[in-house]
């Protein structure tokens, strides 16, 4: 692994915005289904019909655009490292005729105002890119900060313990979908390194400890693919 810190901002800039809601299907290949159960038990644990919702690393948009549909008295604020992500979803939001319920921000969760606290929050495919050196540990302690006691957070990362027997079983059978789905191997070959080199994987019992340090309870794990690992927990 290099020493260079992984930068998200410049990697998701120049490479993904015009690709990535095609490119996240294919790797994911439930992606939709996940999003699906995310936004459900964000809906189940938030219990409000009027709510502030908090979206990490919002992206091209898909959870706030879908929160904001499903729920129509929810105010939605996302944001997100890359301004070109954020410029697609833009354009995404405008063509829904939701953007006066959908806020985004250009930045990480320290731009987003702790003096109005938040109903909920989901933060999907985001902390993984956190090093466990107190980086991930102070990110949930900043997102529970803006949250309202009984608040809802979604959690959704690639988690797991590299190169141990379950991490190489797993990560086996992902590999062996995406060499058989996707035309393009050294791409599919390429994905995979960027797992190796710039993801920072924890166990779930890392994951659980780092929620609970940050004040959550009620941590329930709902999902699982291959490496993916979602969980749902309350502020105290």
């Amino acid at each position: 692994m290099s020493g260079e810190q992984f930068d998200v901002a410049r990697h998701f800039d120049k490479k993904l915005p015009d690709t990535y809601d095609k490119r996240i299907r294919q790797v994911i290949p439930d992606y939709e289904s996940m999003h699906e159960m995310a936004k459900y038990q964000l809906v189940a644990s938030t219990k409000k019909t009027n709510a502030n919702i908090l979206v990490a690393g919002v992206g091209t948009g898909h959870e706030a655009i879908a929160y904001a549909q499903n729920q129509p008295g929810w105010e939605i604020t996302g944001f997100d490292l890359s301004s070109k992500m954020l410029s697609v979803a833009h354009s995404k939001i405008s063509n829904f005729g939701i953007k006066n319920r959908i806020t985004l921000v250009h930045g990480n969760i320290k731009e987003i105002d702790e003096d109005s606290p938040f109903d909920g929050a989901a933060s999907i495919l985001v902390m993984q890119f956190l090093p466990d050196n107190g980086q991930k540990q102070k990110y949930l302690h900043e997102i529970s900060r803006r949250l309202t006691a009984g608040a809802g957070i979604v959690l959704i990362d690639l988690e797991g313990v590299k190169h141990t027997a379950d991490y190489n079983v797993l990560l086996a059978a992902w590999k062996t979908h995406q060499f058989e789905t996707r035309k393009n191997k050294d791409e599919v070959e390429r994905d995979f390194m960027h797992v190796e080199n710039d993801f920072h994987l924890i166990s779930e019992g890392r994951i659980r400890e780092l929620l609970t340090d940050a004040g959550f309870t009620g941590i329930c794990k709902f999902y699982k693919s291959f490496l993916l690992g979602g969980y749902v927990a309350t502020k105290k």
